[in-house]
């Protein structure tokens, strides 16, 4: 959610939304929503899955706004939020993807390019958790300490989740030739 690192801009919005300010909890959903979605779309595979599990978080945002401490945490409260909802889609649904309808999603998610495209499929594919571990961390650009507070996974549990899931995107990416960056 471009970074955790939050701006006196918005800790005002969340402030204000807090007391009870529709446009300003209206102003700070919104900016966040796209990469709501995004990040929802990379971990569930499915438009209409991350729709709705976006729709879900913005929903238990509202209405639980309040009960946020320090508005400054704001983009991380919200990002444990949808990881709840996309785990509870993942377990009702079980362990499908529809990595087709991922794929056409995720063209519109990003610039889409060749290499964007390369690098949402494969995230698509690869295990649940290291996929999760891999948007917290690079999709959401949570740290590592807020990735072990929104899955209660140990520390070195997430590490080695984003270590492997990045060698099997090195790996499939480079048998096409795009693992420049990673």
């Amino acid at each position: 959610m471009r970074g955790q690192l939050v701006t006196d801009d918005e800790r005002r919005l969340v402030a204000s939304a807090q007391n009870g300010d529709r446009a300003a909890l209206a102003a700070i959903l919104k900016s966040h929503e796209h990469d709501l979605y995004v990040s929802a779309l990379t971990i569930l595979g499915s438009s209409w899955d991350a729709q709705d599990a976006v729709q879900d978080t913005l929903y238990e945002a509202c209405a639980k706004l309040r009960s946020l401490r320090d508005p400054a945490k704001f983009a991380a409260w919200l990002s444990r939020i949808l990881v709840r909802k996309c785990y509870d889609r993942l377990r009702r649904r079980g362990p499908e993807r529809d990595v087709e309808d991922f794929r056409e999603a995720g063209a519109h998610a990003f610039v889409g390019t060749e290499r964007d495209d390369a690098v949402l499929q494969a995230v698509a594919i690869l295990p649940d958790e290291q996929r999760l571990a891999i948007v917290l961390r690079f999709f959401l650009d949570l740290s590592y300490a807020d990735i072990e507070a929104t899955t209660g996974w140990p520390s070195g549990t997430v590490k080695s989740r984003i270590n492997r899931g990045l060698a099997q995107l090195r790996k499939m990416l480079s048998e096409r030739s795009l693992d420049r960056d990673l």
